[in-house]
């Protein structure tokens, strides 16, 4: 995993075991409203997909992780519960570009 993973874990260590027992129990009866209520999984926001990105990657894009990248981030996104079907190749290197551009991630190529 990247190192935004890495520091992702870091900083979840430090919260104190009952606030993360409430948020994994909000979004276990979440779930269930939508299973519920016939609710399909949401469908990524951009926001979403940009934060995949950077947590997929790191925060840097090499020749190591260019061409796994788009699957990696599919994949990162359907284990938090979202449908990927409608999250294009073009939707996603705009983002990447988006990101490059904005300085949020590096290319080391």
């Amino acid at each position: 995993m990247g190192e935004g993973y890495r520091e992702f874990e870091k900083l979840l260590s430090m919260v104190p075991e009952d606030v993360l027992k409430e948020v994994e129990e909000y979004e276990r009866s979440e779930m269930e409203r939508h299973r519920r209520s016939g609710s399909k999984k949401p469908f990524p926001s951009n926001e979403d997909v940009a934060e995949a990105i950077k947590e997929v990657c790191g925060g840097v894009i090499t020749r190591g992780n260019i061409d796994e990248l788009f699957e990696a981030v599919k994949k990162y996104l359907e284990e938090k519960g979202f449908d990927t079907r409608f999250l294009t190749e073009g939707r996603f290197w705009r983002l990447v570009t988006s990101l490059v551009k904005k300085g949020i991630i590096k290319v080391r190529l």
